[in-house]
C-alpha cells in the first residue's frame, strides 16, 4: 500500500477557495507513472509497520476496565487477543458511537477517521 497526496481546492471557512491535500492509500496495481514525468525526486518513505496490507481489516477491542473502545489495524500490536476482526463498515460504524476510539499507534485513526469526518462541515446549519 501506498499513500499519496492529491492538490486540490476546498471552499474556506466565510468564502473563497484555499489550498487543501486530499491522502489515501492505494495499491501498487492502482499506481501509473505519469507519460514524461520524471518521478525520481518524490520522496518515499518504507511503512513503518511490519506488513502492508493487501486491503484493510480491522480489529475493535470491546470496552473493559473503564477503557473505551479501540478500533485498531489489523496487526497492532496495541490490539488485545480478545480483539473482535471487522470489515471497514463496520469499523466506521463502531467509532460514530460515542466513547469509541480510533488507536494512533497503528493505521486506524489516520485512515479511519477522515473518512468518518468526511462531509461533517458541509452539512447545512437546521437551526435547531
Amino acid at each position: 500500500m501506498y499513500r499519496i497526496g492529491v492538490p486540490l481546492w476546498q471552499t474556506a471557512a466565510g468564502g473563497g477557495v484555499e489550498p487543501a491535500e486530499y491522502g489515501t492509500w492505494v495499491t501498487s496495481e492502482q499506481l501509473r507513472p505519469l507519460p514524461g514525468v520524471d518521478l525520481g525526486h518524490i520522496p518515499a518513505h518504507p511503512r513503518t509497520h511490519t506488513s502492508t496490507p493487501t486491503r484493510w481489516a480491522w480489529l475493535l477491542d470491546g470496552r473493559i476496565h473503564g477503557r473505551p473502545a479501540t478500533v485498531h489495524a489489523e496487526g497492532c500490536r496495541n490490539a488485545a487477543d480478545r480483539a473482535h476482526p471487522l470489515g471497514t463498515m463496520p469499523a466506521l460504524d463502531a467509532l460514530a458511537r460515542p466513547g469509541t476510539t480510533a488507536c494512533t499507534v497503528c493505521d486506524a485513526a489516520e485512515v479511519l477517521l477522515p473518512i468518518l469526518a468526511h462531509g461533517q462541515d458541509d452539512m447545512p446549519d437546521t437551526g435547531d
